[in-house]
Order: C-alpha cells, then structure tokens, then sequence
C-alpha cells in the first residue's frame, strides 16, 4: 500500500500552503500496476533507483553504438555472448584507465 499526503485536490486548501495538510489517500499497488509503483514515483528512493537505472542504460547506449552490440552477427549465441563479453571488458578497461589517469592528474594538479 502507498500512502500519498498533500495530493493534488488539496491545491486549494489554505493548510497546503502551510504544509499543516493531513489529508492522506492510501492506495494498493495491485489496482493499477502502472500507475501505482514501489516505490512511489516522485520519492527520494525512486529517485535514486532512477539514477542507477539511467546510468546503465547510457553504458547500453554507448556499448551499442561503439562497440556494435546492436549489430551482433552470429548465429550461435555462445559466440555472441564472447563478443558481448569482450565489449563489456574493453569498455571497463578503458573507463579504469581514465578514471587512474584523471586521478593523477588531479593529484599533480594540487601539488
């Protein structure tokens, strides 16, 4: 069950502004699957779960566009799945590689 205060009827309301507003609606998940999520659109733990989310789907994003994931070639899903492999591989290797390289830059930077 989710529970929403201050929904959108209470617009009007001259506690709203206040933020003394105690209306509550509680509503089950089960109703509407696609509107009513865990967590709660909108929340702080949504939020972040939204973060992680996009942050793996601009890896997805840059992995088929560059390493050309999306244009995967084999017919037998064992040498698709190296191919993917190796892509994710490479991909890590280089984002480390930046990450130290950064890393002493910015040391040498403050020294």
């Amino acid at each position: 069950t989710l529970k929403y205060t201050s929904p959108k009827e209470c617009k009007d309301c001259p506690l709203a502004n206040e933020e003394l507003c105690q209306k509550v609606f509680k509503m089950k998940i089960t109703k509407d699957l696609r509107r009513y999520t865990a967590p709660a659109r909108g929340s702080k733990a949504w939020e972040e779960i939204y973060k992680r989310r996009s942050a793996v789907e601009r890896v997805n994003a840059y992995l088929k566009e560059f390493f050309q994931l999306d244009n995967v070639r084999y017919r037998k899903g064992k040498r698709a799945k190296i191919h993917f492999d190796m892509a994710t591989l490479i991909y890590n290797a280089s984002k480390l590689a930046a990450d130290r390289i950064n890393a002493q830059l910015y040391q040498s930077q403050a020294a």
